[in-house]
């Protein structure tokens, strides 16, 4: 697929321009001068330069899954898809293992585990790129154990353009002149600094042999506000207690899926890689113990990231196929996403707030909060190592809306809205030894403070790196880095 540009520029006349123009959240629909599908760094160049020489902003694609309008909400400019890039290798000239831009997780996971038995802690939607998942900060199901995926990361290749409007490519390693550039994108978002054709990582961990999983679910009819926060109550005591790196439960990652009430369930769904698989059991039953309303067989909503194949006792999968099992993007839909993430169990004065969303009569059985454990590996890293502040944190939280029909729009953006503001207050998520902001691959354009929130004590040094290889400020979007 390398050698398809120029061909690989899409048009408005182009049959395939009115799809490509779109991302996963089909809220945003771009209206480019073209649509160009790079199979090269040098091509990328190419693209960029023409692009600036035109006056044509730039943004970036590579699996679609933006949250915001950043990547498609470009109109007369140029969209730039990185599908034609989509390759996972071992790079023996460079000594690494090579992930390019545009491939999908599920690429990505694949061919690291068949070719050469290992894993990277990336997420669990199979259709997410890796250039955005990535430069972002990616997790997953094994972030506990090993850490987050930019603390693999040794070395990108990158498009920029310099002061006079030139573009070229960059190699950016920890140990060479371009190291600063290297911190900035361990984190720090995707559509800021230029644009990355390949990541490189000198080492991966070794791929786990086995999981185990197990799924608990409470349903909706009967339960008591009492009972809802005493499963919210354990699930975030039990993190607070055991999330500390290297600890015996670094193994376990877990997932609570706070679902409004048209879900019909709460649920929450556990995998467990290492050596102590009777460790999964054991948080099962803590989740299920007395004060909590006996867990019932999972009824998943379609579309929702649910283990398809339910049960209240640990089942033992090969770890790839335990892996494909969570493996889920649902479908295309309109969405609206907010973050926040927490170093210490839910207040209690949220409890009240999270009944009053779920319970209320917005009638939408794809909204939802969704719990995630953290901590582990990735607290083991300095708040400074790489642009990602949030290294003491338990949990993170993902707000979800999903609807179809466009006249929903506003309820379910006014639910969210709401509920939001209640937990937090108006300035959001504010770290403060409970809280500790949000994550920049869930952005929110309503976050008024948004570069503390995702950046904190870092987002300086993200301007000294805007200002060394962005100068121009090609590559921008709603909450791109900006210039000092």
């Amino acid at each position: 697929m390398g050698e398809i540009y120029p061909g690989g520029c899409v048009g408005r006349d182009d049959p395939r321009y009115d799809t490509l123009r779109r991302g996963f959240n089909l809220r945003w629909v771009g209206d480019p001068a073209e649509i160009a599908l790079p199979g090269s760094a040098d091509q990328l160049r190419d693209i960029v330069q023409r692009a600036v020489d035109r006056g044509r902003r730039i943004t970036v694609r590579s699996g679609g899954h933006c949250y915001e309008d950043f990547a498609v909400g470009n109109v007369g400019g140029v969209i730039v898809d990185m599908a034609a890039m989509e390759r996972v290798y071992w790079d023996a000239a460079r000594g690494a293992y090579c992930v390019e831009a545009g491939a999908t997780l599920w690429n990505v996971i694949w061919t690291l585990y068949k070719l050469y038995g290992r894993a990277l802690p990336s997420g669990s939607c199979y259709s997410v790129g890796a250039g955005g998942h990535v430069s972002g900060g990616g997790y997953g199901l094994l972030a506990r154990k090993y850490g987050l995926i930019v603390d693999w990361l040794t070395g990108v290749e990158i498009v920029t353009v310099d002061g006079d409007g030139r573009a070229a490519v960059t190699i950016a390693e920890k140990d060479g002149e371009a190291a600063d550039l290297l911190w900035a994108c361990q984190g720090g978002g995707g559509g800021n600094f230029g644009i990355i054709t390949r990541f490189w990582f000198r080492e991966i961990p070794p791929a786990p042999t086995e999981a185990h999983l197990v799924t608990l679910a409470w349903d909706w009819k009967g339960m008591t506000e009492e009972e809802l926060g005493e499963i919210i109550g354990r699930y975030g005591a039990f993190f607070e207690e055991n999330s500390e790196p290297g600890g015996p439960w670094d193994g376990l990652f877990a997932l609570l899926h706070l679902t409004q009430k048209a879900a019909g369930q709460v649920t929450m769904t556990a995998q467990y890689v290492g050596d102590e698989p009777r460790r999964l059991g054991e948080f099962a039953d803590y989740m299920g113990a007395e004060g909590v309303r006996a867990p019932v067989a999972q009824r998943a909503p379609v579309g929702l990231n649910f283990f398809p194949h339910a049960t209240t006792t640990p089942q033992r999968l090969p770890w790839l196929y335990a892996t494909q099992s969570l493996d889920q993007s649902g479908p295309n839909r309109r969405g609206k996403y907010k973050s926040a993430y927490m170093n210490r169990r839910f207040p209690d004065r949220q409890i009240p707030v999270i009944w009053k969303y779920l319970t209320d009569d917005l009638g939408n059985s794809q909204a939802l909060v969704q719990v995630d454990s953290y901590g582990g590996a990735v607290n083991a890293v300095s708040s400074d190592a790489t642009a990602i502040p949030q290294r003491s944190s338990i949990m993170k939280l993902q707000y979800q809306a999903y609807w179809t029909n466009p006249e929903d729009g506003p309820k379910n953006l006014a639910w969210m809205s709401g509920f939001y503001e209640e937990m937090y207050g108006a300035a959001g998520p504010v770290p403060d030894g409970v809280m500790d902001g949000c994550y920049v691959n869930y952005p929110d354009v309503e976050l008024s403070d948004w570069q503390n929130l995702y950046y904190q004590g870092n987002y300086p040094r993200l301007q000294s790196v805007k200002a060394a290889w962005d100068p121009l400020d090609v590559f921008n979007h709603a909450q791109s880095v900006e210039l000092p």
